[in-house]
């Protein structure tokens, strides 16, 4: 069982599907909470309508703010980002050093706007693994500004963790070597071994 849920964006290609959000990520629990913001293909369609309804099944929007919480006394502050798209940064100035930051960006071009915020974990979607993964040659397109750099998997990039999802759907009907994926993360506090 998860302790945070959480989701980049994404959601819907089609307004039909509103109706299936109370009994597929509303069934979804996490002690410390749910948290999402929404991504390129909701800003095409309603986000607002959208928003209401991931809201309204229990999911905290943090789209352009900063939410903190405490678990077993550590602290930690998950902001959402939806740029460039919809709304702005959120703002990490208040966050204390010691508290652990995590930003939802929906696109991993954010990276270095989070590097600059001190970000730890930085969790992304939008290019979905590149869709289309060729043995030797790797994705062949992601629609970012890094190309390809940013298509799927974890990245170190000082102080940021980038962990980009390549989720579970697509725009096109097209995913070749590049599986849909959940993803699980285990965050271990550095400072203290776990009994």
């Amino acid at each position: 069982r998860a302790d945070l849920a959480v989701f980049t964006g994404d959601l819907l290609d089609n307004m039909r599907l509103l109706d299936w959000i109370p009994a597929t990520l509303g069934r979804l629990d996490a002690p410390l909470g749910r948290y999402f913001i929404l991504g390129n293909h909701d800003w095409k369609l309603e986000p607002d309508r959208i928003r209401r309804a991931v809201s309204d099944s229990g999911w905290t929007d943090v789209a352009g703010r900063v939410v903190c919480l405490e678990h077993k006394g550590d602290k930690l502050a998950v902001g959402g980002d939806e740029l460039p798209w919809m709304g702005e940064h959120p703002d990490f100035s208040a966050v204390p050093d010691e508290t652990f930051r995590l930003l939802l960006s929906h696109s991993p071009d954010n990276l270095e706007w989070a590097r600059e915020q001190r970000v730890q974990l930085m969790l992304s979607g939008h290019n979905h693994g590149g869709q289309v993964v060729l043995p030797i040659v790797g994705p062949i397109y992601s629609p970012s500004r890094y190309g390809v750099r940013y298509a799927g998997g974890s990245f170190w990039s000082e102080p940021t963790l980038l962990y980009v999802s390549r989720g579970v759907s697509r725009k096109h009907p097209l995913r070749i070597n590049c599986l849909p994926e959940i993803t699980k993360l285990v965050l271990r506090s550095g400072g203290r071994s776990s009994g």
